[in-house]
């Protein structure tokens, strides 16, 4: 790989993406005795993690030290927002600092660590069929080049969400393609009459979610980011094609108002009330539009894949390649993935967990029945682009995704300037 380009991909982590932050304190893991010196009392590694949610992350900290009493385990709390947990994780790496042994990391951001040689290969470390226990979406994410740089611990994908008591009023099947999507969200709305509903809703304000949302769209049509040699296979045919659909539906009134200014917020507000027959939404959301204390609809919103493929979400674990104590950070990072420390965030937080027999399990199931709706969307979602410039090729699709729904740039020229620019990055 060009040396020069991935100094500045790298350096457009910290810029494009991110937002603001301070380095996250913690004491330094450098001057911590070696791993061979464990007669000199437990090793101490640091982990960079989520936001301790109703405790998750400290129980399982406990949890670890508890069954390993030869690891201690410094518990960093990261910012909410991930763009802020990368930045504070970008810049120690970046100076090749030891602070960080093990961190929590987003499902984009393998490819930025693994390609400049920041994160280890679990590898070596993992037993025969150890990665047979993942579904193979969620660890997909992590696996590159024949090499896995992570494991897996919490789960999310875009799904469709759909109006079962509409969906059933008026005799149809939940869609298979975009285009059923809208004409069974038409013909709902206008045999309706209700002014208040609108066909379809989603979050399209200039963030990532705009990002997944056109990608879903464009692989359903068969459109590819990256080939596999790393060079840009954008099409800019199927690219002016979806982003003409997206258009389509704004002007022909079947996404709601505003639509092209929401986030996760003000879109779930439009499904709680009951105002939408479809909604592009991630696993999250079925929790609030099926709780009877925030949704006019509880009980009346099913979920299904979206057509084509839903964009994989969701965190893992990665190790440094700087970490003065790589073998207790992979034994935590596998702890932390592992069925114990999944059922205790799905206990505490209602996470979507990764492993397979989770799904499988009789007692979650009586309590759960959604989740084989997670696992069939999980089973159609696929990762976003796999390249240490996603970010930056992100970043140019959000600005032009946007200008088009908003009416500043057509189709065409917005499909023609991210072809144009990808390829000015990448190759």
């Amino acid at each position: 790989m060009n040396m020069r380009k991935m100094i500045a991909a790298l350096t457009l982590v910290s810029v494009a993406l991110t937002a603001g932050c301070g380095q996250a304190g913690g004491s330094g893991a450098a001057g911590a005795p070696s791993s061979e010196a464990k007669s000199n009392g437990p090793v101490t590694i640091n982990y960079y993690g989520r936001p301790d949610e109703n405790q998750v992350e400290s129980t399982i900290v406990s949890a670890f030290e508890a069954a390993n009493p030869d690891i201690k385990v410094n518990y960093v709390e990261l910012p909410d927002s991930s763009n802020d947990r990368l930045k504070t994780i970008n810049t120690v790496l970046q100076a090749g600092d030891a602070s960080i042994d093990v961190f929590a990391g987003d499902v984009v951001w393998p490819p930025i660590f693994a390609s400049a040689g920041w994160v280890i290969p679990f590898d070596e470390y993992l037993e025969a069929n150890e990665l047979n226990e993942y579904l193979a979406g969620p660890l997909s994410a992590f696996e590159m080049q024949g090499k896995t740089y992570g494991l897996p611990f919490m789960a999310d994908a875009g799904a469709l969400y759909y109006r079962k008591d509409l969906l059933e009023k008026h005799g149809k099947e939940v869609p298979k393609t975009w285009a059923e999507l809208m004409q069974t969200a038409k013909e709902i709305v206008d045999q309706e009459g209700n002014p208040d509903l609108k066909g379809f809703v989603s979050y399209w304000k200039q963030n990532e979610s705009l990002t997944s949302s056109m990608l879903e769209i464009y692989w359903e049509k068969g459109g590819r980011v990256i080939n596999d040699d790393g060079t840009s296979a954008i099409d800019q045919a199927l690219l002016e094609e979806t982003l003409t659909d997206m258009k389509k539906m704004m002007d022909d009134g079947l996404t709601a108002a505003g639509i092209e200014t929401f986030g996760t917020k003000e879109a779930r507000d439009v499904v709680c009330a009951g105002d939408a027959v479809f909604a592009r939404d991630w696993l999250s959301g079925y929790g609030p539009f099926n709780n009877a204390e925030t949704s006019k609809v509880a009980g009346n919103m099913g979920l299904a894949p979206l057509p084509g493929y839903g964009c994989l979400g969701g965190w893992g674990v990665m190790v440094s390649n700087f970490s003065k104590h790589k073998a207790e950070a992979v034994e935590f990072a596998k702890f932390r993935a592992n069925y114990e420390s999944q059922m205790t965030a799905f206990d505490l937080v209602d996470i979507k967990p990764t492993l397979k027999k989770i799904y499988e399990d009789p007692e979650i199931l009586a309590k759960k029945a959604e989740m084989p709706e997670y696992l069939e969307a999980l089973d159609h979602s696929r990762p976003r682009p796999q390249s240490p410039y996603y970010a930056e090729i992100s970043g140019i699709m959000q600005l032009e995704i946007h200008s088009v729904i908003t009416g500043m740039s057509t189709p065409a020229d917005s499909a023609e300037k991210i072809v144009k620019q990808v390829k000015q990055i990448i190759q």
